[in-house]
């Protein structure tokens, strides 16, 4: 059965809970608008297969990494024209193929709604294989993304959408006819339905790449426009061209909300008692309490230590959290 009872309405979501909504893979999510996280998610489990359909409502910036016993379909219902996947540019009515161990990035708008579905790596195989084609790993760039003109194939995710709420097993449908026609549709495409980047696009993408691992790696201290510049290996200009060009807001405006989402994530999955609101914001490079207490509620509704709190009990806090309001 469905996680939510109403998928019609959007609920507030931490990104943590959001990340780990597929159970076997958790996803790494960072939001980028201003407002709290919400999503519509409904999903199903059925002959060893996750179902699950999706409409977010903010715009996520998102990483994963496929089990290497697992391959992911994803077919995009609507999205808006920033979304991308591995910085190639994505439409609605595209399909995305992640093969087992594939590590993938992506950037969904606000408004997309998504199907996804988890299925064993040996049944893909097996049913790629009687398609009478190469070995699976041999045709992954042709898997990987493709817009999707077949209305059967359109019928059946549009079906798994509509199913993912229903308690009756019947309604899914047999998982080896969507992987049949999945794995047809893909393999027919001519190279105008598989997209690519263009040259300056991809080197946008590395650009943020490059950028995003320098933030990370130095999170608790302050990051200057120089040093960031010559991370990413592009002037001050062309940084904010590729920021824009693939995320939509600027990189100090990126690496605020990756300091706030990171705090976020401390706060949720704090061990009791080992952390404190203070000791995170100052892990994630945020030294004015009070401005940070301010931003994180805008973002997430809530001051940083309503989060805490909601995943320690209050005996475990530390006599600052307990005293300031942050």
């Amino acid at each position: 059965m469905s996680r939510l009872a109403d998928i019609q309405g959007m609920e507030d979501y931490d990104l943590v809970k959001l990340g780990a909504v597929l159970g076997v893979c958790e996803v790494d999510l960072l939001t980028l608008s201003p407002a709290r996280p919400r999503a519509a998610i409904a999903t199903r489990m059925h002959d060893g297969i996750t179902y699950l359909s999706a409409h977010i409502d903010f715009d996520v910036r998102g990483a994963l990494t496929v089990p290497e016993d697992a391959c992911m379909l994803v077919y995009l219902h609507e999205t808006g024209e920033r979304s991308w996947c591995q910085g190639i540019g994505v439409e609605s009515d595209m399909a995305v193929t992640l093969l087992r161990g594939t590590p993938s990035d992506f950037m969904f708008e606000r408004g997309t709604r998504f199907t996804l579905v988890m299925a064993p790596y040996a049944r893909f195989r097996a049913r790629f294989l009687a398609s009478d084609h190469a070995d699976v790993d041999m045709a992954a760039q042709r898997l990987r993304l493709f817009a999707v003109r077949s209305e059967h194939l359109k019928r059946a995710y549009r079906q798994i959408a509509a199913s993912t709420h229903d308690a009756d097993d019947h309604s899914m449908g047999p998982i080896e006819d969507l992987l049949d026609e999945h794995i047809r549709v893909a393999l027919a495409s001519s190279p105008e339905e598989r997209p690519v980047a263009s040259r300056g696009r991809r080197a946008h993408y590395q650009v943020v790449r490059r950028a995003e691992r320098f933030m990370r790696a130095n999170l608790r201290r302050d990051i200057y426009s120089q040093e960031l510049c010559q991370a990413a290996g592009a002037s001050e200009r062309g940084l904010r061209y590729a920021f824009d060009d693939l995320l939509g807001i600027p990189p100090n405006r990126y690496l605020a909300m990756l300091r706030l989402c990171t705090a976020h994530r401390s706060l949720v999955t704090a061990e009791a008692g080992r952390r404190s609101v203070k000791s995170v914001a100052l892990s994630c490079g945020m030294w004015d309490l009070s401005r940070f207490a301010e931003k994180y509620r805008s973002v997430f509704g809530e001051q940083p230590r309503e989060t805490l709190t909601r995943h320690a009990p209050s005996e475990d806090l530390t006599p600052a959290d307990e005293y300031y309001d942050w």
